[in-house]
């Protein structure tokens, strides 16, 4: 696949100049503490997305924070214009895939994920290193932020109608019917009208993508003759696990809610639906 690297692809790079390494990886929702893997890839970064890289005067968990915050942040990291960056996480695919989406509004395309994450570069018996490492010098990368890489609540409103656009959910199945209750106080439960479900997990084995074919099937049979999706989740970081594979499978015109359900089951204002539809 195109936007990720293989543990083995990616030790054979660690002397490459222009690699920069962040660990994108968070906690999961309801867990509590502060996110501590048990090591870090050689030479990584710490890429916060909760913290460093949100915009902080939103009340929203882990909003996309702005090109100038994510310019200094990434200048600080040693980030270069020329940069090839990858981005990876404790275990599984959960958070890393929002870096990328991040990476990529804000201009910098030459992004990959790691697959398997931290786990898996375990498991293959490569050096780690206990800390992150602080950047030798300052980065000349410049964000540009693409405005449609990320959309508000009443963008997603004007398109519940919209034949042509689809958003997918990329929570679990029973979030989505409302049989289950969220994780978050206050959330309401069930889904944005006319939405799809296609919990991310369901494009996983074992924390890695299922094959490309099987994804293609997968989105195929969700999203029918739609030319614009649209991606939600929780909190707007798994819906980026459903871009990433989107990409993957050739479909363009695509964009992250950023609220998601923290924003859509907490407002009484915005419609929401229970059940399979």
């Amino acid at each position: 696949m195109k936007n990720l690297i293989s543990c083995q692809q990616l030790h054979e790079q660690l002397h490459n100049p222009a690699l920069v390494i962040f660990d994108a990886g968070m906690l999961r929702p309801g867990v509590l503490g502060t996110y501590s893997p048990q090591a870090m890839l050689p030479n990584a970064k710490r890429f916060d997305i909760k913290n460093e890289l949100a915009d902080r005067s939103n009340p929203l968990p882990s909003t996309v924070c702005s090109e100038q915050q994510f310019t200094h942040v990434m200048q600080n990291a040693g980030v270069n214009n020329d940069s090839f960056i990858v981005v990876y996480e404790d275990g599984g695919l959960f958070s890393a895939a929002r870096a990328w989406w991040m990476f990529k509004a804000m201009g910098h395309h030459n992004v990959k994920v790691l697959s398997g994450g931290l786990k898996k570069w375990l498991e293959s018996g490569y050096a780690t290193q206990q800390g992150y490492s602080k950047s030798l010098g300052k980065g000349d990368f410049t964000a540009s932020y693409n405005s449609e890489y990320f959309i508000n609540s009443q963008q997603v409103v004007d398109a519940i109608d919209e034949p042509s656009t689809v958003l997918l959910d990329a929570r679990a199945y029973k979030r989505f019917t409302g049989e289950e209750s969220e994780p978050r106080k206050g959330m309401r439960s069930g889904h944005i009208p006319n939405s799809c479900s296609l919990p991310f997990m369901d494009l996983l084995n074992k924390g890695e993508a299922k094959p490309l074919a099987e994804i293609k099937a997968i989105f195929s049979d969700v999203i029918g003759d739609a030319r614009q999706l649209q991606f939600s989740c929780g909190s707007g970081i798994t819906a980026c696990v459903l871009a990433l594979f989107a990409t993957e499978c050739g479909y363009s015109n695509l964009s992250v809610y950023d609220g998601s359900w923290s924003e859509w089951g907490a407002s009484d204002s915005l419609p929401i639906a229970t059940g399979e539809k």
